[in-house]
Formats: structure tokens, sequence, C-alpha cells
């Protein structure tokens, strides 16, 4: 890519990334890792989302709905309103969350190379990339998994109920 994309470019950055996601999620289907780490867990401050409506995160919500991209999702991982299809959609936070920080840090990482040989403002455009294809995702994550987590314990004792019957 850097020898065909201009690295100060928007195209090179929304390929790069792309290309990166795309990277992560073979290796992520090979390697199917546990991803149970307490990292994952809720903090306090989390559980309500009030920071996180702050930043903006249902504006980019509505984004990626508006722009169809939820609908793709959706093919890839539906949500079930059920014990197994929440836990699968909660474990789809984990992955996706991971697959953005490493991409993020990926690109932070030629956003450094490009600041350093070019400018700081010519590696604008891997900022922005960065903040919308990697931080926004990482933060929507953050706020949906709490929710999802309720959900998950309000079915467990319809499941634990219907397994003793």
């Amino acid at each position: 890519m850097f020898l065909y994309l201009d690295s100060t470019s928007a195209a090179f950055s929304i390929a790069f990334n792309f290309i990166l996601m795309m990277w992560f999620t073979i290796l992520e289907s090979l390697l199917k890792p546990s991803l149970n780490s307490p990292y994952f867990n809720p903090r306090p401050f989390e559980k309500q989302g009030k920071l996180y409506r702050i930043l903006g995160v249902e504006w980019y919500r509505a984004i990626l709905i508006k722009s169809g991209w939820e609908k793709i999702r959706q093919q890839q991982t539906p949500i079930k309103k059920d014990l197994r299809g929440m836990v699968a959609y909660e474990r789809a936070t984990r992955v996706a969350e991971v697959g953005h920080i490493v991409v993020g840090g990926l690109v932070l990482i030629v956003t450094g190379y490009v600041s350093l040989t070019h400018s700081a403002g010519a590696a604008l455009w891997l900022i922005l990339s960065n903040i919308f294809l990697n931080l926004y995702p990482v933060l929507l994550q953050r706020y949906t998994r709490p929710r999802l987590r309720r959900m998950i314990e309000k079915f467990r004792p319809e499941a634990t109920t219907s397994l003793d019957k």
C-alpha cells in the first residue's frame, strides 16, 4: 500500500484500516482466542453508559445503522433473544473490541511514522480514521456490553428453570 497510495491520503487511511481489520478477522477466526480477561468486565462507571453517551456513542451507533453497517453485522452475528444468542453476541463484542484495539494500535504506529517523516498535519487522515474506525467502535462495544450482560442474567434464570422441568 505504501508503494501505491500516498500515506497522507484519506484513501490510504481508510484502506489501511480495512485491510488490517480483515487481517485481524482472519487471524481471530483461525485462533479463536477465549477472550476471558477481566479487562472485558464493565467498570462501575460504564454500567449506566453516561460517559459514553456524553462522548457521542449513540450518535456513532445511529451513523452505523443509517449507513447499513449494522445490517451487515447482523448477518454475521444476529441478535437472538435467547441465552445462547445473547452469549454469542456478547463474545462478538469482545472480539470486535480487541480487533479495533489491535488495528488502532497499528494505525497509531503508522501515524507516528507519517508524523515523523512528513508532519503531524500530514497524519490528519490517519488520526481521523483511527478515531472513527477504531476508537468509537471500542467505545461502542464498551457501552453495549453492560446491557448485554444484564440481558444474559435475565435469561439465565429462565434457562435454569426450563432445564429443571
